[in-house]
């Protein structure tokens, strides 16, 4: 279970980021590359309330579907000016609908702030065996009805079966209720988890 993207167990759909209103749902498709594998995930978010969320990963890689994850991501957040930030708690249960797939807990932890020209979130998890820290920081530049970001990321991963760490840039851009995110990440550090070469990702999401 090491030779899976930090995304399987940080990060929500749609982005981190939307929607964030009362009754609101997206879906988002991610294509990531990494240790010779290319998964494709389809994965969505309904918002109860802006604090209240339920959401779904599911990814196939090979032609062969793997386990559902469900997420209840719990928010709380805060306005003040034109900051916007949130401290949240998201417990997760991966399902054995996979070949050979397996049950497992999750939880995370995770704060994230936004400026009209600063971005950053931290998210802090826990599944199984494994304990990991994503970091997403840098700089926004928001238009009328659109906008991007580019941040940076850090992913360090720490687990019995081996430990790496992996950084570099993320691009995001989103338009009206469309988004789009690209991001690369270089291995720095890798200690027994038989992890090799970089990773890339891709994704496109919807929001309503």
């Amino acid at each position: 279970m090491l030779l899976v993207s930090s995304s399987v167990y940080a990060h929500q759909p749609v982005m981190d980021m939307a929607p964030r209103w009362s009754e609101g749902y997206g879906f988002q498709t991610r294509i990531e590359q990494f240790d010779a594998k290319t998964t494709t995930w389809v994965e969505g978010v309904y918002t109860f309330k802006p604090s209240v969320r339920l959401t779904f990963k599911l990814p196939q890689t090979g032609g062969e579907m793997g386990d559902l994850i469900l997420g209840l991501p719990l928010k709380k957040y805060t306005n003040d000016g034109p900051k916007t930030s949130n401290w949240g708690i998201t417990p997760s249960v991966k399902l054995p609908t996979g070949h050979e797939g397996d049950w497992d807990l999750g939880l995370s932890v995770s704060y994230s702030s936004e400026t009209p020209s600063f971005y950053q979130l931290y998210d802090l998890y826990a599944w199984e065996d494994r304990v990991g820290l994503d970091i997403n920081a840098g700089f926004a530049f928001p238009g009328k009805g659109n906008g991007m970001f580019a941040l940076w990321d850090v992913s360090a991963l720490a687990s019995d079966e081996g430990d790496r760490i992996q950084t570099g840039p993320v691009f995001v851009y989103f338009k009206e209720n469309v988004m789009f995110r690209a991001e690369y990440k270089a291995l720095v550090y890798e200690r027994d988890s038989n992890w090799s070469g970089s990773y890339f990702s891709v994704a496109v999401g919807i929001v309503y």
